[in-house]
């Protein structure tokens, strides 16, 4: 249960409204994650080779996935607290979409419980004579 079970149409559409009027201001971002790194290099006089020490960095990379691969690139430092706020705004974005889809799932929900907007399936939708989508041999 989501809680919107409860709500009156107007209060979804009014919810909908709000966060479909929120995307624009969420254009900038990035589709990706930023992640801090801390190595050891593996010298056994250095410094990171002391325990507790957290080792080599911090060195940031935006990890993201392009044609279905992952691809990491290096952010320099004066540029982590803006791709900080970009992957951020990613978040919010993806948020943004998972309240809208549920908002409309409900509000689907309930026009098909109430038949609304029912109108007879014309031949094509029914696949009948006329139609466009292609039949299987019998």
């Amino acid at each position: 249960m989501t809680g919107m079970e409860t709500w009156s149409d107007e209060e979804l559409e009014r919810a909908r409204r709000r966060v479909a009027d929120s995307l624009p201001g969420l254009a900038d971002f990035t589709p990706a994650s930023l992640h801090e790194e801390w190595r050891r290099c593996g010298k056994p006089n250095c410094r990171c080779a002391r325990e507790g020490d957290p080792g080599h960095g911090p060195r940031h990379t935006l990890v993201r996935r392009e044609d279905g691969r992952v691809v990491t690139r290096q952010v320099p430092a004066g540029m982590v607290a803006e791709f900080a706020a970009r992957t951020a705004g990613w978040v919010e974005f993806q948020a943004a979409c998972v309240r809208l889809a549920g908002i409309n799932a409900e509000l689907d929900r309930r026009r098909l419980r109430r038949g609304v907007g029912v109108r007879p399936a014309t031949a094509a939708e029914k696949g009948g004579p006329g139609s466009s989508r292609p039949t299987s041999p019998r």
